[in-house]
């Protein structure tokens, strides 16, 4: 299967030991309902303030909580979404500085956001990755994690994020824009799966107990990100298209459905119902089939 996963050699220790929590973890919340599709996620912020370190080990979780970034003690920094209590995590971003034991993330003065080798320092060097947001201008500086994205905001208003963003596991076609759409490193769960529009333009299932991938859109690749949308304009079909051009990578075939929404189910499947459809229901337009595979 050419998922192309994120969970490839970039991510090399899966099981991180000696966690110790910034901010302690509670319960994941529920899926929003069609008329909350316009929803975004809510929370506090989990902040790292200049001059505080992520040493190995050390993992930052908001109060959300369904996502954990963690400072591997392989020297990687991995971005995970949570699935069951003591279960598997998706590694939905990585820094790929995995090879270096005893590194530490570190959120500097400069407004830049970076990983030193053990023993390293801003007056020493030693850095292995940064965000590329120092300067010299005024305004906050901190790292932030919140609604699976996690966020450095630098000097002089430059910013930098893993674009990770958690989104609702409804998809509605009333949206006024394709903005309103998925960008590529958006994910949305259900109980028992992730849903994952991954950075190689790839929409992928991954079913949480034991993250195996389990459906997947084929559209790995291509010289263009794409944006998974439901545009009135298709009127009902839910399309991954490359953003800025009218190229249309993979759809569902379900348009003249005027109010159609697609929804990731508890059961497992990934299903575009008419408008007026849903579980229990019928009406059910295109699935991934995948309801006997968690």
């Amino acid at each position: 299967m050419h998922a192309r996963t994120l969970r490839r050699a970039l991510v090399s220790a899966l099981a991180v030991c000696a966690m110790t929590a910034l901010v302690p973890a509670t319960a994941t919340p529920a899926a929003a309902a069609p008329a909350e599709c316009r929803g975004q996620q809510s929370g506090d912020l989990a902040l790292i303030h200049p001059g505080q370190r992520l040493e190995p080990g050390a993992r930052l979780a908001d109060k959300v909580s369904t996502t954990e970034l963690v400072m591997q003690p392989d020297g990687n920094l991995v971005l995970y979404a949570l699935g069951n209590p003591g279960g598997y995590r998706l590694p939905l971003w990585n820094s790929g500085t995995y090879g270096n034991p005893g590194a530490y993330a570190t959120m500097q003065d400069d407004g830049n956001f970076v990983i030193y080798r053990e023993g390293g320092g801003a007056q020493t060097g030693g850095g292995i990755w940064h965000t590329a947001t120092y300067g010299s201008g005024t305004g906050s500086v901190k790292a932030s994690l919140l609604g699976g994205a996690f966020v450095v905001e630098g000097r002089s208003n430059v910013h930098w994020s893993t674009r990770s963003s958690e989104r609702q596991a409804w998809f509605c076609s009333e949206f006024a824009t394709a903005a309103e759409g998925w960008w590529t490193g958006n994910w949305a769960q259900s109980a028992t799966v992730w849903l994952v529009l991954q950075q190689d333009n790839n929409l992928v299932m991954y079913r949480k107990s034991d993250g195996k991938a389990i459906w997947y859109s084929g559209t790995y690749g291509g010289n263009y990100r794409v944006t998974l949308q439901m545009a009135p304009k298709d009127r009902g079909d839910l399309t991954l298209a490359e953003e800025g051009r009218s190229t249309v990578r993979w759809r569902t075939g379900t348009s003249n459905n005027d109010g159609a929404y697609a929804l990731l189910q508890d059961d497992g499947n990934f299903v575009v119902y008419k408008k007026d459809g849903g579980p229990g229901k019928g009406g059910g337009l295109w699935a991934t089939g995948t309801y006997d595979k968690i």
